[in-house]
């Protein structure tokens, strides 16, 4: 996180209260380091040509964090485990 939901005030590194606004920033912290442990979890199931884990981990990523490259990582896990309807609503989501 770079700036802080509430004021938009920067945030360093490991910050878990806003030095502007005092905000709690530890439950969004929280929920960009479980977003990035399934990111991580879906490319080593994408390793493993589990597309179906990989499309579960990737789904849980971009639920928690909905930024571009979570939607490409979702996008092209729905592609291998043949949900293709979802890739291309997706696929329109980005451009």
């Amino acid at each position: 996180m770079e700036k802080c939901p509430a004021c938009r005030a920067l945030v360093s590194p490991g910050q878990t209260v806003c030095r502007r606004c005092k905000t709690d920033l530890s439950v969004l912290l929280n929920m960009e380091t479980q977003a990035q442990m399934h990111s991580d979890r879906a490319l080593a199931a994408f390793e493993r040509q589990a597309f179906e884990e990989m499309f579960y981990h990737a789904k849980r990523s971009a639920g928690l964090i909905n930024t571009p490259d979570a939607i490409r990582l979702l996008s092209g896990a729905a592609v291998l485990a043949g949900k293709y309807e979802t890739a291309l609503n997706l696929g329109m989501r980005l451009t």
